[in-house]
């Protein structure tokens, strides 16, 4: 190999300590490079070069970014296939290859999403679901499936570790309340989005009141407003409970999620204070349609203040003003 400097071709192989800057922060690291025996200056080596760019991406990911190990196991953790988790993500298999090989720097907005499904990995099924329509729907039942199969993930109905707190409205989840107040609010057909949003209401204005939510369902913030966790799976499951038929209809480009109850709600699962506050939600928002309760919960403090994909404190319950 020849020095671009001098010309000579007496070259050696010998530890080099780097330091420089990537995307504003400082790395250091030592990696054989090639250099020049009679100026000493360095001479490109194509293999030996790459090797040092590599470990300086290990290094940046390792101090201020996420590194490759921790991206691998976190897939693993979910059950997922390279494709299936580019998928989630937002982005190219071959960027999230890259990523795992360690041989890019994820940018900040994959940096920030990796590092909380690390600090929250149940949040996982928020993002599938706040992001359904990028799914064909074998994708994202076979999604979901491999993450169900998965030990790492608390499910909604694993509720042995009760504890309570601002988040469940104080209150142990009540499976039975969860269906019979969907049931109580699909008496006719209702729309999905419109169902969660009468639910996310029901729950907080009893808390307001009381200091209790009525499910002990926890709700999160996605772009169409509050909706209780995995919502998904609740729907799912009133579905194979043959509780509610769920249709999709398609009309003028849009797409119509509408639940039917196939079965009367059980007024005995409620008190009399809980029903009370049934009939005020129902009332108050009988004919707002689902894009002006969106847009009604996107006013309130719970939805201001909370960042997408987190829980929603119950203690916003009280900012909220439905006579």
């Amino acid at each position: 190999m020849k020095c671009d400097i001098c010309g000579s071709l007496n070259t050696c192989v010998k530890e080099h300590k780097h330091e420089f800057l990537m995307k504003g922060k400082k790395i250091e690291f030592i990696a054989l490079r090639r250099f020049c025996k009679d100026c000493n200056n360095l001479v490109y080596d194509e293999e030996l070069d790459n090797q040092a760019s590599k470990i300086a991406i290990q290094e940046y990911n390792k101090k201020y970014g996420i590194n490759k190990e921790e991206i691998v196991n976190l897939r693993k953790k979910f059950n997922l296939s390279q494709s299936q988790f580019a998928k989630i993500l937002g982005c190219a298999k071959k960027t999230l290859v890259s990523y795992e090989n360690g041989n890019s720097i994820p940018n900040d907005n994959y940096t920030i999403l990796l590092k909380t499904l690390i600090d929250s990995p149940e949040i996982i099924n928020k993002i599938i679901d706040a992001n359904k329509d990028s799914f064909t729907e074998k994708e994202y039942v076979k999604i979901n499936d491999k993450i169900n199969q998965s030990n790492n993930l608390n499910q909604l109905y694993s509720i042995t570790d009760f504890k309570p707190s601002e988040y469940n409205g104080y209150t142990k989840l009540n499976t039975s309340k969860v269906y019979n107040m969907i049931l109580f609010f699909a008496q006719k057909m209702v729309l999905k989005t419109k169902l969660l949003k009468e639910m996310f209401y029901a729950d907080f204005l009893f808390y307001k009141e009381t200091g209790l939510s009525i499910t002990g369902l926890e709700y999160a913030k996605i772009n169409l407003g509050p909706v209780p966790d995995q919502f998904e799976k609740i729907i799912n499951d009133c579905t194979k409970n043959d509780l509610i038929n769920y249709e999709i209809e398609f009309q003028n480009n849009c797409e119509y999620h509408k639940i039917f109850s196939k079965k009367h709600y059980n007024k005995e699962e409620f008190s009399k204070k809980e029903i009370e506050i049934l009939n005020k939600v129902k009332d108050y928002f009988k004919d707002f349609t689902s894009s002006e309760i969106v847009e009604f919960s996107h006013k309130e403090k719970a939805f201001i203040n909370t960042e997408y994909f987190k829980n929603i404190s119950y203690d916003y319950a009280f900012d909220i003003e439905i006579k």
